[in-house]
C-alpha cells in the first residue's frame, strides 16, 4: 500500500519571530514626538494582545493606529505582516515585508516571514526561493530549514529534504515535526527501516501525529511486524479518533492477524462511522482466508454498501 504523502505545511513563524522590537527598531523617529511614540506603543502592545488571541482584524487596526503615530516602529509593521497574512491579505503584507526587507535584507525572520506569506498565497517555486535564501542566511535557522525541506519534498526532490532535515536533527533531535516530515521523505526514497527510525525517534517523544503513527503502522505491517503494526495503528486511533483509515487497517490486523473478532468489530465499527468507504480494501478483507467473525463482518459492510 502507497504511504500517506505528508499533510504538513509550512511552520507559521512563531510569536517571537514576529516579535522582532529590538530587531527593526522601536526608537523614536525624527517625526515622533515621545508622547507620540508613548502612544504608538501602547498601540502596538494592544495590538500584540490581539494577535494572541488569533483576532486578525483588531490586531491590523491597533498596529494601524500605532505607525500612524510612529511610522518607524518597525515591530508593528512586521506584526501587521501577521495580522494581514492570517486574515488573506497577502500582497498587502508582502508589500510591508518588501520595504523592511529593504531596509534589513540580511534579517532571516523577515525573509523567513516574507517566504511563509508566498506559501500562503499559493505562490510555491517564490516560497521555496524564499526559504532557501532565508537558509543561506542562517542554515541553523530550525523553522526555515524545516519549511524549505518541506517545499523541497513537495518540489520532487526528497534527497534534498532529507540531507536538510538531517542537519537540522543533528542539532534539534527533539524536532518532532522534523522527525515526522523525515519519515516521510524516507518512505518516498524507498528507505523503509529509515522511515520507521524517523517516526519512532517521534513517538518516543510523545509527539508523533496521528498521520505519521498511523503510516509507521503501515510500514510495520509491510515488514510483517504485526504486533508493532497494530500498536501503532491504535496509537493513530487514539491520537486521533476521526482517522477512518487507520480504523479499518487495525480492524483488518485484528481481524485477520490476530483473529480477535470482537477487537476487530470494534475497530471496523469506527472506520465505518468515520466515513471508510473504499469498496477495493473492502472486498480484499473478504477475500482473506481466515476473518474472525466473518458473517458480522460481511453484515457491518453491507450496512455501508461495500459487500458484495
Amino acid at each position: 500500500m502507497r504511504p500517506e504523502r505528508s499533510r504538513a505545511r509550512p511552520r507559521r513563524p512563531a510569536a517571537a519571530a514576529w516579535l522582532v522590537a529590538l530587531l527593526l527598531g522601536m526608537a523614536v523617529s525624527s517625526c515622533a514626538s515621545a508622547p507620540q511614540h508613548d502612544l504608538a506603543v501602547q498601540w502596538y502592545e494592544l495590538g500584540n494582545s490581539w494577535l494572541d488571541k488569533g483576532d486578525w482584524k483588531h490586531a491590523g487596526e491597533a498596529y494601524s493606529h500605532a505607525l500612524a503615530l510612529d511610522s518607524s516602529l518597525g515591530a508593528a509593521s512586521f506584526n501587521m505582516a501577521r495580522a494581514l497574512t492570517e486574515a488573506g491579505d497577502y500582497d498587502e503584507a508582502l508589500s510591508i515585508l518588501d520595504r523592511l526587507k529593504v531596509r534589513d535584507p540580511k534579517n532571516v525572520r523577515v525573509v523567513s516571514a516574507r517566504a511563509y506569506v508566498l506559501y500562503r498565497k499559493g505562490e510555491g517555486e517564490a516560497a521555496l526561493a524564499a526559504y532557501d535564501e532565508a537558509v543561506a542566511l542562517d542554515p541553523y535557522a530550525p523553522d526555515a530549514v524545516y519549511n524549505d525541506a518541506l517545499l523541497q519534498y513537495a518540489a520532487g526532490d526528497p534527497q534534498k529534504a532529507a540531507d536538510a532535515l538531517k542537519k537540522l536533527l543533528s542539532y534539534k533531535p527533539d524536532d518532532a515535526q522534523s522527525l515526522d516530515l523525515l519519515g516521510a521523505v524516507e518512505e518516498k526514497l524507498g528507505d523503509s527501516s529509515a522511515a520507521i527510525d524517523a517516526y519512532e525517534k517521534a513517538r518516543t517523544l510523545g509527539k508523533a501525529d496521528a498521520a505519521a503513527l498511523e503510516r509507521l503502522g503501515r510500514l510495520y505491517e509491510a515488514q510483517r511486524r504485526f504486533a508493532d503494526a497494530i500498536a501503532a495503528l491504535d496509537a493513530s486511533t487514539k491520537a486521533d479518533a476521526t482517522r477512518a483509515g487507520a480504523w479499518f487497517a487495525l480492524a483488518r490486523l485484528r481481524l485477520v492477524v490476530a483473529e480477535d473478532g470482537q477487537a476487530g468489530l470494534d475497530a471496523l465499527k469506527q472506520a465505518l462511522d468515520h466515513g471508510f468507504a473504499d469498496k477495493s480494501l473492502a472486498a480484499a478483507l473478504m477475500a482473506e482466508p481466515v476473518v474472525a467473525e466473518r458473517e458480522k463482518v460481511a453484515d457491518l459492510l453491507k450496512t455501508k454498501a461495500l459487500y458484495p
